[in-house]
Formats: structure tokens, C-alpha cells, sequence
């Protein structure tokens, strides 16, 4: 069985208010983005937009390889 490796990437304020990143998950199994984020304890109200590797997906966006996730946060800086 091989295992996938999920590496989450925190980006901007997330970085301070979850303090962990980046963070690694591992699963045998394809898995969707949400229950990635509830595994974690990352809360989705907080994610603005969820980019694997270079494309935008959605919470319900099924990973099935390892890779890299990135998160925003709602509010950028300025």
C-alpha cells in the first residue's frame, strides 16, 4: 500500500494563528480537501482559496497523490 504524502503550507496571518506550518499528513487513500482541513484543525472559515500544487481547487477537490497545499486567508495584508 503506498502512502501519500500531504504537506500543508499556511499562508499569511494563517501562519501566526495555527503556528504549525507546514504540517504533514499522511494517507493510504485518496482524500477530499475538507477532511484534510478537519484532521488538521484548520477551520474553513478561515480559507479564502486552496491551491494543490498550481491550480485553485475547492473543499471537496479529491487528492490522490502526494503534494504540496497550499492556504490563504481571507484577509491579504496592506
Amino acid at each position: 500500500m503506498k502512502i501519500m504524502k500531504i504537506s500543508i503550507v499556511l499562508e499569511g496571518y494563517l501562519k501566526d494563528k495555527y503556528s504549525f506550518s507546514p504540517i504533514e499528513l499522511n494517507y493510504s487513500k485518496a482524500v477530499t480537501i475538507h477532511k484534510i482541513l478537519e484532521e488538521a484543525k484548520i477551520s474553513s472559515a478561515d480559507i479564502f482559496f486552496i491551491k494543490v500544487e498550481d491550480s485553485l481547487v475547492k473543499e471537496d477537490y479529491f487528492v490522490r497523490k502526494s503534494c504540496k497545499i497550499k492556504l490563504f486567508p481571507i484577509i491579504g495584508g496592506g
